[in-house]
């Protein structure tokens, strides 16, 4: 399936018009229909809103091809990158333990989410038990995401701090 057709289905599925999913995504309703036509390909950031919206609306097979298509055009590991909602929307580098930096802001306007990559080696061996603890935060019994909640605010601090930073 096309990207074209996936954008497509999630407007459908959550019942909005082209202007609406537009709105959403902070671009006039003529940008989506050009990406439903295939007469342009959305940047990386609306391919992140688009998966952040599918995953919002309970679409999780559209969600992962939005953030496949996004982590195949960025040229990064399936383990570099983290997609989920926050508030306001934003993007966090994280380059070999150095504290996070917001490399851009993704799209103000949209509902939120924070895209998370990790470049270099000891960057990696961070995401994977990063990813392993924010896993325990959503999916553990109340003590492990007691745990892991405590485990990931310095984290959340230090990107928060970085956003405001770059505004």
């Amino acid at each position: 399936m096309a990207i074209s057709d996936d954008i497509k289905q999630l407007r459908k599925q959550l019942g909005l018009t082209q202007e609406q999913l537009g709105q959403k995504l902070g671009v006039a309703g003529r940008v989506v229909r050009r990406w439903e036509a295939k007469v342009h390909h959305p940047d990386p950031k609306y391919l992140a809103g688009l998966a952040s919206l599918a995953e919002n609306g309970g679409l999780h097979r559209l969600a992962y091809r939005f953030a496949s298509t996004l982590i195949d055009e960025l040229g990064l590991e399936r383990l570099q990158l983290g997609i989920w909602s926050a508030q306001p929307a934003y993007e966090v580098v994280v380059s070999d333990f150095q504290e996070p930096y917001v490399q851009h802001k993704v799209y103000p306007d949209a509902p939120g989410l924070m895209l998370v990559t990790f470049r270099g080696p000891e960057a990696q061996n961070y995401a994977r038990s990063f990813f392993e603890t924010f896993g325990r935060y959503l999916y553990g019994s109340p003590q492990e995401k007691e745990q892991a909640k405590a485990l990931l605010e310095p984290f959340h601090q230090a990107a928060f701090r970085a956003w405001k930073g770059s505004k």
